[in-house]
């Protein structure tokens, strides 16, 4: 794992390599880095989602990173998840009102139940597409680090000494 301090992913400096993959940058993209939930914080799904939510919100650390290198596979990956999510997505809402347009036959709560399956498992490849999921790069509980778990050994070398620490 790789720790960046957050201000500079913040202003920009940041070299032209993949952080994940370590190839070439075709692009600098601007993105907003969250950090994740406390570990903690499941428990509060007990109490209910909204409850959940608002907490998550309120401890969510977040760093707009002005220039993240994104490169081929990147680009790749993030079109492929949108891709089958969004494509899942619509057979499991096309499924869905097939099924309640024929729920007095034989197949339609089956198709409606099967819609249902294929909705969360759009939502979640859809999701899998966001750019912060792509670039495996969260900001650290405390605020002053961006962390990147999967990080490629050439992006270390690029980033040389600038500051990035190793755990």
């Amino acid at each position: 794992m790789i720790r960046i301090p957050a201000g500079q992913v913040a202003a920009g400096h940041l070299p032209p390599v993949c952080p994940r993959h370590g190839e070439h940058a075709l692009e600098m993209k601007k993105l907003r880095l969250i950090s994740k939930p406390p570990s903690w914080a499941a428990v509060l799904i007990l109490l209910g989602g909204i409850v959940y939510l608002i907490v998550v919100m309120a401890l969510r650390k977040t760093v707009h990173a002005a220039a993240w290198p994104w490169c081929e596979q990147c680009k790749a990956a993030r079109s492929r998840n949108l891709g089958i999510g969004l494509g899942v997505l619509g057979l499991g809402l096309l499924l869905i009102v097939v099924g309640i347009a024929t729920i007095d036959g034989s197949a339609g709560p089956l198709l409606f139940l099967v819609g249902l399956v294929a909705l969360v498992v759009g939502i979640v490849f859809a999701a899998r597409g966001g750019a912060q999921a792509v670039s495996g790069a969260f900001v650290s509980q405390d605020g002053n680090f961006v962390e990147i778990a999967k990080d490629d050994p050439r992006f270390g070398q690029a980033l040389g000494g600038r500051q990035a620490q190793y755990r």
